[in-house]
């Protein structure tokens, strides 16, 4: 394996989460030992860590994990502290620093906070040290009751180009059905995202506590931002103390998740996965044609409806009349003067708005095919 790669390291909660002062410190320690054994190999590694809620209800002592958002706030303001210095006192053992990374999906969504975030990351990478990264949880709303980790393991891969993505659980991988109900469910060793006839209805609905608190879908999901962004993705067993040892050896673990599809630019990626759209343009069908086949831009002549209100270089997203998803891009022009020139010939968007620096409402190198 080449020297160099980057590596992230998603650790769900019902990895860390134990009875030990509300973190399993014996994962924590099987997990630094393999990330030891990767960076003396030159690896560059960074980890996605769940368990600051956990460790936060143990502190406050209360005997169960709250319903209440603010006290689940609250817990992972306290635990954070707790989880980073469990992790850094295991990698003391070893020589090494860490640091506490913690990202919202604001900083994701906004294209100079994920430049910002992306520059700090790397930096930290650069310098030896070990980033442990986690949801900002106690600023958080939707996350903190849905889990999304996975998803911002995903962000980071996009983020930093990592070349490997591993999803570590308390299960061997993916299964064919929940084998916590099912004993004949099979470990499933390889999945074709590309492929629209598999079935894991049975994994996408099942409970956050067969793979942590995201569940299977989230990882699904994470697993084709991943792969899109050309790192190798896992999701393998995080209770045995090789398992990164032996994916860095080459050797079978887990499932592995691939597509065929091509690598997309950075740009692209975050236009894609992470950018929060502002409105909604609706084309025709000669307009949908033409950009998901033909490769060409959005023009104002193949805009039927234009929803929502933004600016020029917001993210807006593409549909048919059929109102399915075709695309993503950034708007040459703000939603008031694209209602004025939709339907409009190229020739025609100066007579209406009486001045035009583009003909495309999308241009083509800013759009992305959904």
């Amino acid at each position: 394996m080449d020297k160099n790669n980057k590596w992230v390291i998603k650790a769900g909660s019902s990895l860390v989460s134990g009875n030990d002062e509300g973190i399993n410190n014996t994962f924590i320690n099987d997990l630094v030992n393999q990330v030891d054994y990767l960076r003396k190999k030159d690896q560059e590694v960074v980890i996605i860590s769940s368990g600051a809620v956990a460790k936060g209800v143990h502190e406050m002592g209360l005997k169960e994990r709250p319903a209440s958002l603010h006290l689940l706030q609250a817990c992972a303001a306290v635990g954070q502290r707790g989880l980073i210095q469990i992790y850094q006192n295991e990698f003391d053992k070893h020589n090494y620093k860490t640091a506490q990374v913690l990202i919202s999906h604001d900083d994701i969504s906004n294209r100079v906070r994920y430049l910002n975030a992306k520059s700090a990351i790397e930096a930290l990478l650069s310098l030896n040290i070990i980033p442990i990264v986690n949801e900002n949880d106690c600023v958080a709303i939707e996350e903190i009751s849905f889990g999304d980790n996975d998803r911002l393991g995903a962000a980071l891969v996009g983020l930093i180009r990592a070349d490997y993505f591993v999803m570590l659980t308390d299960q061997e991988g993916i299964f064919s059905n929940d084998p916590t109900k099912d004993k004949e469910a099979k470990l499933i060793k390889s999945i074709d995202l590309d492929d629209k006839d598999i079935d894991l209805s049975n994994q996408l609905h099942a409970s956050a506590g067969i793979l942590g608190r995201g569940g299977m879908k989230t990882k699904l999901e994470a697993a084709k931002i991943s792969v899109n962004s050309g790192a190798k993705t896992w999701v393998a067993d995080g209770r045995k103390p090789d398992t990164l040892i032996n994916l860095y050896e080459q050797k079978e673990e887990g499932t592995i998740l691939l597509s065929k599809k091509d690598t997309l630019q950075s740009r692209k990626l975050w236009l894609s996965s992470f950018g929060s759209s502002r409105g909604i343009l609706i084309l025709d069908d000669g307009a949908s044609e033409a950009i998901t086949k033909k490769g060409k831009s959005v023009l104002p002549v193949g805009i039927t409806e234009v929803e929502g209100k933004f600016n020029r270089g917001d993210l807006i997203t593409c549909l048919g009349s059929d109102s399915n998803e075709l695309a993503k891009g950034l708007s040459n022009f703000s939603s008031e003067e694209l209602k004025k020139i939709k339907g409009l010939n190229s020739k025609d968007l100066h007579k209406s708005l009486g001045y035009a620096s583009e003909e495309e409402a999308i241009h083509r190198n800013n759009l992305v095919i959904s």
